[in-house]
């Protein structure tokens, strides 16, 4: 009985094409892993930097240059409080690790939107404005907000609310007088409300 080689042959590449595309798909799964694994250590390290003493008086030292007797201070997109560039520094840079794939956009929404949203909201003209100085300096948290602004309209329109009530001047003043402490616990309330909501 004569071997057919070429049959052979055609068997063995089809077993190597096999094997290959089964390595790839292996190799895909475990570089998504290891980028999944990677987006949490990085959220991880900056939730532990947003949260450390330095950075919380960062963000104090903001509530009290936009704050007094309980209103908003007029704000000049022009002369900032020096106090802003920390804050919005921190939220560039989250940004710009989100632009590059290394933050997930929805973790990020989940772990930050709540005090991220009230200062852009607070700074909008600062950041968004044509005329403003600093508009070139802050476009990943521009494309950053508008990516957890989705997120967040996704939520609560599930719940039947409007976006916009996230954008009054009373939530501003209230994320402000938080930071500076004189509303104990509502944080946590906020929290959970949207907690609720996502349900």
């Amino acid at each position: 009985m004569a071997v057919n080689w070429m049959e052979v042959q055609a068997l063995a590449t089809a077993a190597l094409v096999a094997t290959s595309t089964g390595a790839i798909v292996y190799a895909g799964i475990q570089l998504r892993h290891e980028r999944e694994y990677r987006n949490i250590v990085n959220l991880e390290k900056h939730l532990t930097f947003f949260l450390s003493a330095n950075f919380e008086s960062a963000r104090r030292k903001l509530a009290l240059d936009r704050v007094e007797a309980g209103k908003l201070k007029d704000f000049v997109k022009e002369q900032p409080p020096r106090s802003v560039f920390d804050v919005l520094d921190f939220y560039e840079h989250l940004g710009m690790l989100v632009r590059k794939g290394h933050l997930n956009v929805d973790d990020v929404w989940h772990t930050f939107y709540e005090w991220a949203q009230p200062v852009y909201a607070d700074l909008k003209p600062m950041i968004e404005d044509y005329d403003s100085p600093y508009v070139e300096q802050y476009p990943d948290f521009r494309r950053l907000m508008r990516a957890m602004d989705g997120i967040q309209r996704q939520v609560m329109s599930r719940q039947k609310v409007e976006h916009w009530t996230l954008w009054t001047p009373e939530r501003i003043l209230a994320h402000y007088e938080y930071e500076l402490g004189a509303r104990e616990g509502s944080r946590r309330a906020m929290r959970e409300a949207r907690l609720e909501l996502s349900r």
